[in-house]
């Protein structure tokens, strides 16, 4: 597999892996009506950074180049650049009302809940659809010399939370995450 599109997939394990936590924290607020928020407020800070800045851009490269190789793939996989937009929007929007509630500043329940679902939910769904439609379309329509340019250009990126060295705001949420496997 090319190392671009490995990394790629190991950003989405990643992901899933914060996913499950803020899941799992989110469910506790609801029942229990606490929860760690200062690991939910580390989730969002790295999901608001991460992504934008060294994820999605190297997706969107991708995408740029299969697009220019193959205009139908467009129809196929969908505009992934509005995607990344409405998601980082999405984002912004969840991660607001979590800093609301964590600072006790009203906002009804079942709003922050509906927010935090969707977040969740379109975040995994997208990630699915690029797994199951956008790689596989890479790999069919690109050349082991497009594979190449792309493993030239990009070199790996510094992961706070995820990379060699961990960032020490992220270290508790670091501990979770190893607390609980792949």
């Amino acid at each position: 597999m090319p190392q671009i599109l490995d990394d790629l997939q190991v950003d989405h394990r990643n992901m899933r892996r914060l996913l499950r936590i803020l899941d799992e924290e989110l469910q506790a607020y609801d029942t229990h009506g606490s929860a760690d928020f200062d690991l939910m407020k580390q989730i969002m800070e790295y999901t608001l950074h991460y992504p934008s800045l060294i994820h999605h851009p190297r997706e969107e490269m991708l995408f740029r180049r299969l697009l220019g190789r193959d205009p139908v793939s467009k129809g196929l996989v969908g505009d992934l650049t509005k995607e990344h937009e409405e998601l980082a929007r999405l984002t912004h929007r969840f991660a607001a009302a979590l800093h609301n509630v964590a600072h006790d500043v009203e906002l009804p329940r079942v709003l922050f809940t509906k927010l935090a679902d969707e977040y969740i939910t379109r975040s995994r769904h997208h990630m699915e659809t690029e797994e199951e439609k956008f790689f596989p379309r890479l790999l069919t329509v690109f050349s082991d010399e497009d594979w190449a340019d792309f493993d030239g250009l990009v070199a790996r990126g510094y992961d706070p939370l995820f990379g060699t060295t961990i960032e020490k705001y992220y270290k508790a949420l670091h501990q979770r995450i190893l607390s609980i496997g792949a």
